[in-house]
């Protein structure tokens, strides 16, 4: 039995009418359907009122609440000063960019400079020497706990440091320094050999049999995954005037929040403490527990209530989150970050 979908039974008329004593048995059971009924009953009434007696127990949603007499509320119907809103006109609101704790560091990252490498060796010896950097970390010296560690289930599989890098940005090595400014020239000083790879730019070349695979695949190329396709009706018997078949391209757009991503963790014993610019502060505890190996009740995320911004994206965690809070247990120091550019805060979706 194919797949009722139950938007085009509210949407099309005709489909509706299509359907089999069966089908709308099976709509009844479908979720997307009962949730159309709960919390929508204006857009399907129509379909119920037509159709009800198709549908096991007539289709008939719950009985409206009966809305009591009018009396004074006091928060409903009044005119409430939104308080967040001089924070924000008068920088006085408290964003993650502008906290400070005292002995804070702050982290750096040295990032790949190839789409697609094999990190054969580093020196840090050099960048160690400066005055103010407390802490370097990589693969090479990653606490053992930690080695295994990854985000994400797509592939190719993102290790806190991994040793064949796929992607422009891919982090290297962090360091945690007194200032931005000794992090920065500290970077600048690490050497890494890195064997460069054959590297697929092109969306098409990538999804060919003949391109050759980068990671262990069962899909052609560089392909991920493949989602199956929406159809409706029978494409390639179109009876149209005029068919179009075209191949169309666009540029990549990443959206930019007037705070970039950052964070302040430190520890409190066994117990990290996190301040991150973060839309669900769940989802970041979760994210950080699984990443450090430690409970979730050994996780506290604060949000501040100021937020730059988020489009949606800040859901989460990345590798940086997870590195700031290593150097913090390391160093026994707070640790700041942010990226080094807009291109670095952009999650892989």
């Amino acid at each position: 039995m194919a797949q009722i979908e139950a938007v085009r039974v509210v949407q099309d008329a005709a489909y509706a009418a299509s359907l089999s004593d069966q089908d709308w048995y099976a709509l009844a059971q479908d979720p997307a359907w009962q949730e159309m009924v709960s919390e929508q009953a204006e857009m399907v009434a129509g379909v119920i009122a037509q159709y009800g007696s198709k549908l096991p127990g007539g289709g008939q949603t719950s009985a409206p609440t009966e809305i009591p007499a009018f009396r004074p509320f006091k928060v409903i119907g009044t005119d409430i000063a939104r308080i967040q809103g001089y924070g924000i006109v008068t920088n006085q609101g408290q964003y993650t960019e502008n906290l400070r704790m005292p002995g804070m560091l702050f982290m750096r990252t040295l990032r790949s400079r190839y789409p697609h490498a094999k990190i054969k060796s580093i020196d840090t010896s050099a960048a160690e020497k400066i005055a103010g950097v407390r802490k370097i970390l990589h693969r090479g010296n990653l606490p053992e706990e930690y080695k295994d560690v990854f985000l994400g289930s797509a592939l190719p599989t993102r290790f806190l440091f991994s040793e064949e890098v796929f992607e422009v940005g891919a982090p290297i090595a962090v360091i945690a320094a007194d200032s931005e400014h000794i992090g920065d020239e500290a970077m600048r000083l690490i050497n890494v050999e890195y064997e460069v790879l054959p590297a697929v730019l092109d969306m098409l070349e990538g999804m060919k049999s003949t391109t050759a695979k980068q990671f262990q695949s069962t899909l052609d190329g560089t392909t991920i995954a493949i989602t199956a396709p929406t159809v409706r009706g029978n494409p390639t018997g179109t009876s149209a005037d005029v068919t179009v078949d075209m191949s169309s391209h666009k540029s990549v757009e990443q959206h930019l929040a007037l705070e970039i991503t950052n964070s302040l963790s430190y520890w409190d014993g066994d117990k990290l403490n996190v301040t991150y610019t973060n839309q669900h502060a769940h989802g970041t505890r979760s994210g950080l527990a699984q990443a450090l190996k430690i409970p979730q009740n050994k996780v506290r995320v604060f949000q501040t209530g100021y937020l730059g911004s988020g489009y949606g994206y800040r859901s989460g965690i990345d590798l940086s989150e997870a590195h700031a809070a290593i150097l913090s247990k390391l160093t026994g120091r707070p640790d700041h970050y942010r990226p080094e550019g807009l291109g670095l805060t952009a999650l892989r979706r």
